[in-house]
């Protein structure tokens, strides 16, 4: 006999299959991530169609099988409608989602992990900063999954040495998880990265204070810059790891 369960969840990917099926990865409240099958969602007359939208918030409900969950009806609670009429909220929700689902294993329920994916999209959906705001909004929401995940980047004291690097000049190790001073670069065998004081600034705050303190942040293209190579290098590595 199937058991049936409900919960709340955010619908983070969908994946066309077979003629008319789809896969939603939801992160759920109760259950963490899961993928469900929606067999027929894609055909005209179906009521999951319009019940279940990827970027949105939804009830759904679902039996577990012996190796696949099924899908068995849902209800739309919140579309998100300025995320959805926004191309550049689109593209922000649309990566971070990416990377939460790639960081996410199955079924691993956490209340801060809901309580963050929960935040970023209400916050996403109120936000009326412009492009600059967004993408703050996107690096604050990125570091503080990390945070979250275990991953919190070492921002004061050397990786190697655990002294406090000089502050005139700073390096970045992905692999060591942060810092590493002048005097540790060159025993470190692996590549390593340039960080400036500015960004180093913009991480601490991101880190350190909620999304009201970290929006009035201001960066140049030097700063987007940093934050772009090292956050990159940075979830590369997290990626890989685990793999």
């Amino acid at each position: 006999m199937f058991i049936r369960h409900r919960s709340h969840g955010y619908v983070i990917k969908k994946e066309n299959i077979n003629e008319a099926d789809q896969i939603f990865s939801i992160y759920t409240k109760d259950f963490g991530k899961i993928k469900v099958l929606a067999k027929a969602s894609r055909r005209l007359n179906s009521k999951l169609r319009s019940s279940i939208q990827v970027f949105a918030l939804a009830e759904v409900g679902f039996i577990q099988g012996k190796t696949v969950k099924t899908l068995t009806d849902a209800v739309l609670i919140k579309r998100f409608n300025n995320i959805k009429n926004s191309l550049l909220k689109l593209r922000l929700v649309y990566n971070f989602s990416r990377i939460f689902n790639a960081l996410i294993k199955v079924q691993e329920m956490d209340d801060r992990l809901w309580g963050l994916l929960n935040k970023f999209f209400h916050d996403l959906d109120s936000e009326k900063g412009d492009s600059g705001k967004l993408e703050i909004f996107f690096y604050y929401y990125f570091w503080n999954l990390l945070d979250v995940l275990g991953y919190r980047p070492e921002l004061e004291l050397c990786t190697s040495c655990r002294q406090k690097p000089f502050p005139d000049k700073f390096f970045w190790i992905s692999h060591q998880g942060g810092l590493i001073c002048k005097n540790c670069v060159n025993k470190v065998k692996t590549k390593i990265d340039k960080i400036d004081i500015q960004t180093l600034k913009v991480l601490k705050i991101i880190l350190n204070n909620g999304w009201q303190v970290s929006r009035r942040l201001k960066i140049d293209s030097e700063i987007r810059q940093g934050l772009k190579i090292i956050s990159k290098k940075y979830f590369n590595h997290i990626y890989e790891k685990d793999e």
